[in-house]
């Protein structure tokens, strides 16, 4: 009876755990580029990497806004027949800092979504606040995303890789 009641409170706590809040992971192999990746619960991801000592962090995250309208052969095109990729402007926000950067948007595979890709230096003082509290939020296509708050210590850590 004993072992049951254990195996029941195992599956229960099993089962919260694949309800946790979402999830930060970061990795800093010494032969490829670091990564700071963030995987939510609710489909949000974004994902942050950089080539060691380069001082800059690339970023790409999917945003539910579709700008993808129909293909001109294997292009895709917006409303105005304008081909991917798409000009966007991002706004990164962290503590009292914000900036907002030029990046590019593209089609997902089904076109459903959009993809969206930025980089950022490392010595922005809106890094800089991220590394400090591993808060961060960014905003494009009228879509806001804020990930759950990171170990700040893995921050430091991805952005020493890179700088």
């Amino acid at each position: 009876m004993k072992s049951l009641v254990a195996l029941l409170g195992l599956a229960a706590t099993s089962a919260c755990a694949q309800n946790l809040a979402p999830a930060w992971t970061v990795t800093t192999p010494k032969d490829a580029p670091a990564v700071l990746s963030f995987d939510g619960a609710d489909g949000v991801r974004a994902h942050f990497q950089c080539l060691r000592k380069s001082g800059q962090v690339s970023l790409d995250f999917e945003v539910g806004h579709r700008i993808a309208d129909h293909k001109v052969g294997e292009v895709w095109v917006d409303a105005s027949s304008i081909a991917a990729p798409w000009p966007v402007s991002i706004v990164f926000a962290a503590g009292a800092y914000a900036t907002t950067l030029r990046g590019q948007a593209e089609p997902t595979e089904t076109a459903s979504t959009t993809r969206v890709k930025t980089e950022i230096s490392t010595a922005a003082p809106v890094i800089k606040a991220f590394a400090k509290s591993g808060a961060i939020s960014f905003r494009t296509l009228n879509t806001q995303i804020t990930p759950s708050v990171a170990k700040p210590g893995w921050v430091r850590k991805f952005l020493s890789a890179c700088r």
